[in-house]
């Protein structure tokens, strides 16, 4: 109230504290009929724009660190975007040499291509089961009657499958009808055949 303030100001202090009531109450008055903010007001007011202020600077520097982040993955995209590029260009230049080698030489299928075949681990014997570990006596296959089960029934790892196929991790690949029995390892993932 710099009203009241001024008017006490000039007014000496005893006359001053006599016309204050009447001087806030036509202030009041005033402030009322033309429908002004009172003090108390402007200071809820202003306390509110403050905390406002503060909020919008909070704001304002966490969609600064947002655009930081964007920026930067803008850049992974980028770089993403361009190493995609590059292997397709890689891509579409292995896949005309494959297509100009292909008129020579027409090649197998990857499925049906044979593996490089390792080292064999133990040759079987006639009379014992081939599984390292197994003294029971030979079946069929080089299996005694246990393991050539659980092999047909496809569930003896490290051995070809009737089918000829081997698995590797997850997924099935075919080696081929003969070297069904065969034990194999995985070396570099590729399944490697033992003789």
């Amino acid at each position: 109230m710099a009203i009241l303030d001024l008017f006490s100001s000039v007014v000496s202090r005893p006359a001053g504290r006599i016309l204050e009531s009447s001087v806030r109450t036509l202030v009041n008055d005033l402030i009322r009929d033309h429908d002004l903010a009172s003090a108390a007001e402007v200071d809820s007011l202003r306390r509110s724009l403050r905390d406002l202020e503060g909020r919008a600077d909070q704001l304002q520097a966490k969609l600064g660190a947002a655009e930081g982040e964007v920026a930067e993955l803008r850049q992974a995209l980028t770089k993403a975007d361009q190493q995609l590029a590059e292997a397709r260009e890689a891509l579409g230049s292995a896949s005309a040499k494959l297509a100009t080698h292909s008129h020579d030489e027409p090649a197998a299928p990857a499925a049906e291509q044979p593996l490089p075949e390792a080292r064999p681990e133990a040759p079987a014997t006639p009379e014992g089961c081939q599984v390292p570990g197994c003294t029971a006596k030979h079946r069929s296959k080089g299996f005694c009657s246990s393991h050539y089960q659980r092999w047909r029934r496809g569930t003896l790892a490290g051995y070809v499958l009737t089918d000829g196929s081997v698995t590797v991790g997850e997924k099935t690949r075919k080696v081929g009808k003969k070297l069904a029995g065969r034990p194999y390892q995985v070396v570099d993932g590729k399944p490697v055949v033992a003789e």
